[in-house]
Parts: structure tokens; C-alpha cells; sequence
């Protein structure tokens, strides 16, 4: 009876591993590396997966009490240094200050959030989000700003929002309580992406006691368009700035430092990107 038992058993296991390699592939079976080849039938599936990359940057920066508290040390930090600057008697310039909107002074996380929901990309929803106002203040910007205003500076945010929205961004700010949100002191992109000039247009005049961003691109046009290595390279260089006239806030969930990685080229197809982002890991 025993080798018959044996022989059972291994006929079950047989059978077992063959209907296991016949198996029909489901769906899920299907590598998000092949996202691109996804046929219309699959959208829904597509629209689950497609900005997965963006879920853990967006829930960093929705839910992370780390998010925070490098928000308000950014800010803190910043009233730190313009004691400091407000104590160099030798400025003969009016003072003031110049932010960037986006993930630096307003939270548009909610819009990454549909994006991902939704499996969709800026520009589809955003002038829908910005026509809300609805967007809320990064922990201790307000704070921050109205100390600044308080000592006699003014704030100038320049953003790289399209001027169709200027209405709607400075609404969104007025709301919330930030000082100088008004149509001289919100300053949107030209037909230049760049923000270069407008800083030397403000700089003509002013100085410049604090730059804040959370791009490179919000500080100086040296980092713009340049490769993963090189961004690495010029903040070596510049890294004296840092901490002390340039302020960076945390963006995990979008930015130039991304789209070095696809070599500023976004119209390559998701499975592109995917091996891309995968390929720029560095493992042991």
C-alpha cells in the first residue's frame, strides 16, 4: 500500500503543476513595465497604476508630521537669517522677499491626489484646481511672512502659473491671509519659463534678503535644464547659499529633479519612464 500512496500523491502534484502553468494570465499578471501596451478595454486598470510612483511623495506630503516639521524649520529658519540681514546696516536697498507659490507657499496636494486617482497629468484638472483657491498654506509660511511684513519688508511671489490664472492665484492667497497677494506683488511666468528675469528685474531695485522654492530653478537659472548630475554638481558648488539666502522646502511628489531623469523629455511613454526611474536606483 505504500508505494501505492507515493504514486497518488505524485500524480496529484503532477496534475497540480500542470494546471498551474496552464493558467490563464489575469491582469494583474501583467508587468507595469508594459503600462504603454495597455488597450483602451484595460483604462480603468491603466488609471489605477499609471501614477503609482507619485502615491508614497503625495502621502508624505498629505499626511507625514516629518512634512511639517520641515516646513516650519524652513520658515524658522528664515526668520533666523533675516535678523541677520535686517542687523547689516551697510543695506541701503529696500528689503524684500521672494517665494515661489507652488509647494512653497500653497499645498496643491489634492491635485496630485486626483492625478493619481484618476491616472492623469498636469495640465488635465489644474486650472480646474487652481479656479477653486482652495489650496492651503504650507505649515509656517503665514507666520513666517507676516514677521517679514511686520519689519518692513515686501513679499514678491513668482510663480511659473500662466498668467490666465493671475485672478484666481491671487485670490488664493488673500484668502489664506498672505501679505502682499495682489496683482503688483504676484508675479506670473512670461513666455519665458525661466524665472531669471524677473528676479533681476525685482533685484534692480531691491535687495533681496531670502529666496525660497522648492525647485533650484526658484533660486538661480544655473540649475535649469540640466542633467541628474550636473543639479548634484551645482548645489556642491552653490552649497554655501543654502541655509543661508536660499531656503529649500521638501517636493517629493514632483519637480525638475524628476524630470532630469527622463532628460526633460515627458512625452515618452510610461513603460519609458518606468525603466527609467528604475535604472537611476542605485542598490548594493
Amino acid at each position: 500500500m505504500r508505494p501505492l500512496a507515493f504514486l497518488l500523491i505524485g500524480l496529484v502534484l503532477a496534475v497540480s503543476c500542470k494546471q498551474k502553468d496552464a493558467r490563464t494570465p489575469q491582469p494583474q499578471d501583467k508587468p507595469v513595465a508594459e503600462l504603454s501596451t495597455i488597450s483602451g478595454g484595460d483604462s480603468a486598470r491603466l488609471a489605477g497604476i499609471r501614477n503609482e510612483h507619485m502615491v508614497l511623495g503625495t502621502l508624505f506630503q498629505q499626511k507625514a508630521g516629518e512634512y511639517r516639521a520641515l516646513c516650519y524649520q524652513a520658515f524658522n529658519l528664515g526668520k533666523l537669517l533675516l535678523d541677520k540681514d535686517l542687523a547689516d546696516k551697510s543695506i541701503d536697498k529696500h528689503r524684500v522677499i521672494v517665494l515661489d507659490v507652488d509647494e512653497t507657499v500653497l499645498d496643491n496636494s489634492p491635485f496630485q491626489a486626483k492625478c493619481i486617482l484618476e491616472g492623469t497629468s498636469y495640465p488635465i484638472n489644474w486650472d480646474e484646481w487652481c479656479k477653486l483657491a482652495r489650496a492651503k498654506a504650507l505649515p509656517g509660511a503665514l507666520d513666517f511672512l507676516a514677521y517679514a511684513k511686520a519689519n518692513g519688508l515686501s513679499i514678491y511671489y513668482i510663480t511659473n502659473r500662466k498668467a490666465h490664472l493671475k485672478e484666481v492665484t491671487v485670490k488664493n492667497l488673500k484668502v489664506l491671509g498672505f501679505p502682499d497677494a495682489d496683482d503688483e506683488h504676484v508675479i506670473m511666468r512670461t513666455t519665458l519659463d525661466s524665472k531669471e528675469p524677473r528676479r533681476q528685474e525685482l533685484l534692480a531695485k531691491n535687495h533681496i534678503s531670502l529666496l525660497f522654492g522648492d525647485n533650484l530653478n526658484d533660486f538661480s537659472d544655473v540649475f535649469e535644464k540640466k542633467r541628474t548630475d550636473e543639479r548634484n554638481d551645482l548645489v556642491d558648488d552653490a552649497s554655501k547659499l543654502f541655509g543661508q539666502r536660499y531656503i529649500v522646502l521638501p517636493n517629493a511628489m514632483y519637480g525638475d529633479w524628476e524630470l532630469a531623469l527622463y532628460n526633460f523629455d515627458q512625452k515618452q511613454p510610461d513603460s519609458v519612464k518606468y525603466r527609467i526611474r528604475r535604472q537611476a536606483l542605485t542598490a548594493f
